[in-house]
């Protein structure tokens, strides 16, 4: 192998009484230059892998990843395992290659000359000195609480200072380019912090495929190397004052005096440092809705699609900051702040306020403070100097499971009254859409994470790619899912605890589920075929939809007033339902949405790498209440006798009461194990679909064959309630179906057309 350095590091011993005397003197603002704009940042979140053989395989991978540049010239690189809190490997040359919106799995990895590789699944660090053995991790997941867990890392400028939990004992840690002799090589800089227990660290003396050798230092005498099984040691004795350890990692059996001191500066000392990454700005201009007499209108928010820093602008999440700044999130990693945001849009001010996460597909404010969901947890976002960017990324919660699997996103953020924060996981989709992969633990799970990040436990199961949730001011929490394998169509559910949503693969049950829990409403294809999240209507400015449910299509690039309605099944509280589609159109695939402290008006952004029918790779857009009448359903409500709808404005009686003004339709759904599901008759659909056939398709009978068709229902009369702003349906042979649909075509008392389509579910006819 010819690597880039030649000579090995003479035992460096640093005092206690240096250690100190450094941290006074590191305390300031980082000079180093900023990252040049074509770069994507001096550092990448993700599965990484370190070690690539000749046979394509990877030495060394971490499911939860994070790589670092080092150096000024960025010539070296070293990736961390964060769930075994220690190094994958380090290496010299290019950096990673890319991680792009449709990888499918192909995932960041070294692509210079690897210079070392750790193998194996054990943790890097273990509490106190008497450890027997190194934690084994076993399945996906990080470490058990009590051993050793990744706290989260700063930016210094001239180096990143990851932080580690080891016991109860913080451990923190630097990697750099040292120099001797002209000759350059990794160095990593440990520092644990006064402790009764001492740690022992992970420090293989040999890498034997790469001909390296780890040169340990410490600066207490009484720390020695030790062996745990095959596995080479240091321990680290206690101590009322912090200690030094220093691993370089140099060419095997070189022996060559030291030229020159590598830095000196010390890790917990460097938390003081900051820099600014990025100072550039982008100004950009809205455009306002030249609609006129529209109820809701668009306004378009241009994005900074043009950029110093090149960074793709897939949009993904989104939140206000009590100023009324926006925070915009990227599927590739970026967290923007807007701000400008009033009236007339005339200028948008974007800066770049942190970079390099793990897929973010969730953020949230709370109490002025950023929290953002990935693929590897929750992270909180801190400004230590309040320049506008970030400089310490926090492991708010890191306990969520992550494996290999390209399809397993993990979407949304929202909190409840109580301030506990919630997301949800897809299941392990393969490539083409029907399946899964490997299945761990928290496939097609929804999760609840305490206030202060500290305790995680899963709510609910059974979801298959649930791209969104929300949750109402008083706790209730809803889903979409997306169709697929046990998934008939996409559709909307109302949550709760315990519950299991129809994908029998990720149940996680002993017992595999025979049924699964009704959602509110199930969606045709042309309604939406790739469902979002939620959003309740907290705003006194959004005109009717007050205190009420809306979905977002993401497939559809549409917004969906629901309408709920609570009944009993089988002695069961649930709801059922419907959904009336906003007369407003987007440039991507919304699929997160917040209402703006400041205007009152609903904010939304998505983007275009699944199927929809976006135009856009992402959007900003505001959806304006004008004053104008909506002249829209609002409410929904089945009888014994037909159906009730509540409009928002009134209507003329002369229309209503023509029958040929409403048309309506039920079908149902089959749920099985195939890939959606036909449209299916209501009667007589008692013969149950076979399992999949030798070609993969779904079986059916010929009767079932038959009935693949909807059952047209007789409206018999319809009649204008008091006040104008009701219908009620007297609607023959009237059933429960999976799916209903009712269109109209009505007046205004004005003379103004109301026309559109109520898509809905009745699971019950209620008394």
């Amino acid at each position: 192998m010819n690597l880039p350095m030649r000579l090995p590091l003479v035992a460096l011993f640093l005092s206690v009484g240096l250690l100190f005397g450094q941290a006074k003197k590191s305390a300031k603002k980082s000079s180093t230059p900023a990252v040049a704009a074509e770069a994507p940042g001096p550092w990448i979140l993700g599965t990484v892998g370190v070690g690539k053989r000749k046979d394509g395989t990877i030495e060394s991978t971490g499911y939860k990843g994070l790589a670092l540049k080092l150096g000024t010239e960025g010539k070296f690189a070293i990736a961390y395992d964060l769930e075994l809190c220690r190094p994958l490997g380090g290496w010299s040359g290019k950096f990673t290659t890319e991680m792009n919106l449709m990888s499918r799995g192909d995932y960041p990895t070294a692509m210079g000359e690897t210079i070392f590789a750790v193998t194996g699944d054990v943790a890097g660090f273990e509490p106190g000195v008497d450890a027997k053995e190194l934690t084994a991790r076993k399945g996906y997941g990080p470490l058990a609480q009590g051993k050793v867990r990744f706290k989260g890392f700063h930016n210094a400028g001239n180096k990143v200072v990851l932080t580690w939990d080891v016991g109860g004992v913080l451990v923190y840690e630097t990697s750099e380019v040292a120099k001797v002799s002209q000759h350059e090589f990794i160095v990593r800089t440990i520092e644990v912090s006064p402790s009764k227990s001492g740690v022992t660290i992970l420090a293989p003396l040999s890498y034997a495929q790469s001909h390296i050798t780890a040169v340990v230092t410490s600066s207490a005498g009484s720390n020695q190397t030790a062996k745990l099984g095959d596995r080479d040691v240091l321990r680290v004795a206690p101590a009322s004052t912090p200690t030094l350890v220093r691993i370089a990692y140099v060419p095997e059996g070189s022996v060559a005096q030291i030229a020159g001191t590598p830095s000196t500066e010390i890790p917990s000392a460097l938390l003081a440092k900051t820099d600014r990454l990025w100072p550039q700005t982008v100004e950009t201009k809205g455009e306002l809705s030249t609609k006129k007499d529209e109820a809701y209108v668009v306004d378009k928010i241009n994005l900074p699609e043009t950029n110093p820093w090149k960074a793709p602008l897939f949009t993904s999440a989104l939140d206000f900051l009590p100023d009324g700044r926006a925070v915009v999130s990227t599927f590739h990693g970026d967290v923007f702040i807007a701000s400008g945001i009033d009236d007339k849009l005339e200028k948008i001010t974007w800066r770049r306020f942190a970079s390099g996460l793990y897929h973010p597909l969730g953020l949230k404010v709370v109490k002025g403070e950023i929290y953002v969901t990935c693929r590897d947890g929750i992270w909180r976002l801190h400004d230590s100097d309040g320049d506008g960017e970030c400089d310490t990324y926090e492991a708010f919660n890191f306990d969520v499971m992550v494996t290999m699997s390209f399809h397993e996103f993990v979407f949304d953020l929202q909190t409840d009254p109580e301030g506990n924060f919630y997301f949800i996981k897809a299941g392990p989709v393969r490539k083409g859409g029907r399946g899964f992969d490997d299945i761990c633990d928290h496939h097609g799970s929804l999760f609840k994470v305490s206030p202060d990040g500290k305790n995680f436990e899963v709510i609910a199961t059974g979801f298959r790619a649930p791209n969104g949730i929300g949750i109402s001011p008083t706790g209730q929490i809803t889903t979409g899912d997306n169709e697929g394998t046990w998934t008939p169509v996409c559709r909307l559910n109302w949550v709760k605890q315990g519950g299991f949503y129809g994908v029998v693969d990720l149940a996680h049950r002993a017992t595999p589920p025979a049924d699964y829990d009704r959602p509110l409403c199930w969606f045709p294809k042309n309604v939406d075929n790739s469902s979002g999240g939620q959003v309740w209507v907290t705003s006194d400015k959004f005109g009717p939809w007050k205190d009420r449910l809306l979905h977002l299509s993401y497939g559809t690039c549409s917004l969906y007033g629901v309408m709920a309605q609570p009944v009993t099944l089988k002695n069961e509280a649930i709801m059922q339902g419907g959904v009336a589609r906003f007369n407003v159109n987007f440039d991507s695939g919304i699929m997160r949405a917040r209402f703006n402290p400041q205007d009152g008006q609903l904010y939304v952004t998505g983007l275009r790498g699944w199927q929809t029918t976006a135009t856009h790779n992402g959007c900003l857009q505001r959806v304006r209440y004008t004053g104008h009448p909506a002249d829209m359903p609002l409410g929904l409500k089945v009888t014994q006798q037909g159906v009730q709808i509540d409009f928002s404005d009134e209507l003329d009686p002369k229309f209503v009461a023509d029958i040929t003004s409403w048309n309506v339709e039920i079908w149902n759904y089959v749920w099985s194990s195939a890939y959606g599901s036909p449209d299916i008759s209501t009667v007589e659909t008692k013969t149950a679909a076979t399992e999949l056939g030798n070609d993969g398709k779904m079986q059916f009978s010929k009767e079932q064959m038959a009935q693949r068709k909807h059952d047209t229902l007789v409206v018999k009369s319809a009649k204008l309630l008091p006040g104008r702003k009701s219908v009620l349906l007297e609607i023959a042979d009237l059933r429960p179906a999976m799916q209903m649909l009712l269109k109209y075509d009505l007046k205004t008392l004005e003379g103004k057309d109301v026309s559109g389509q109520i898509v809905n579910t009745i699971h019950v006819l209620p008394e």
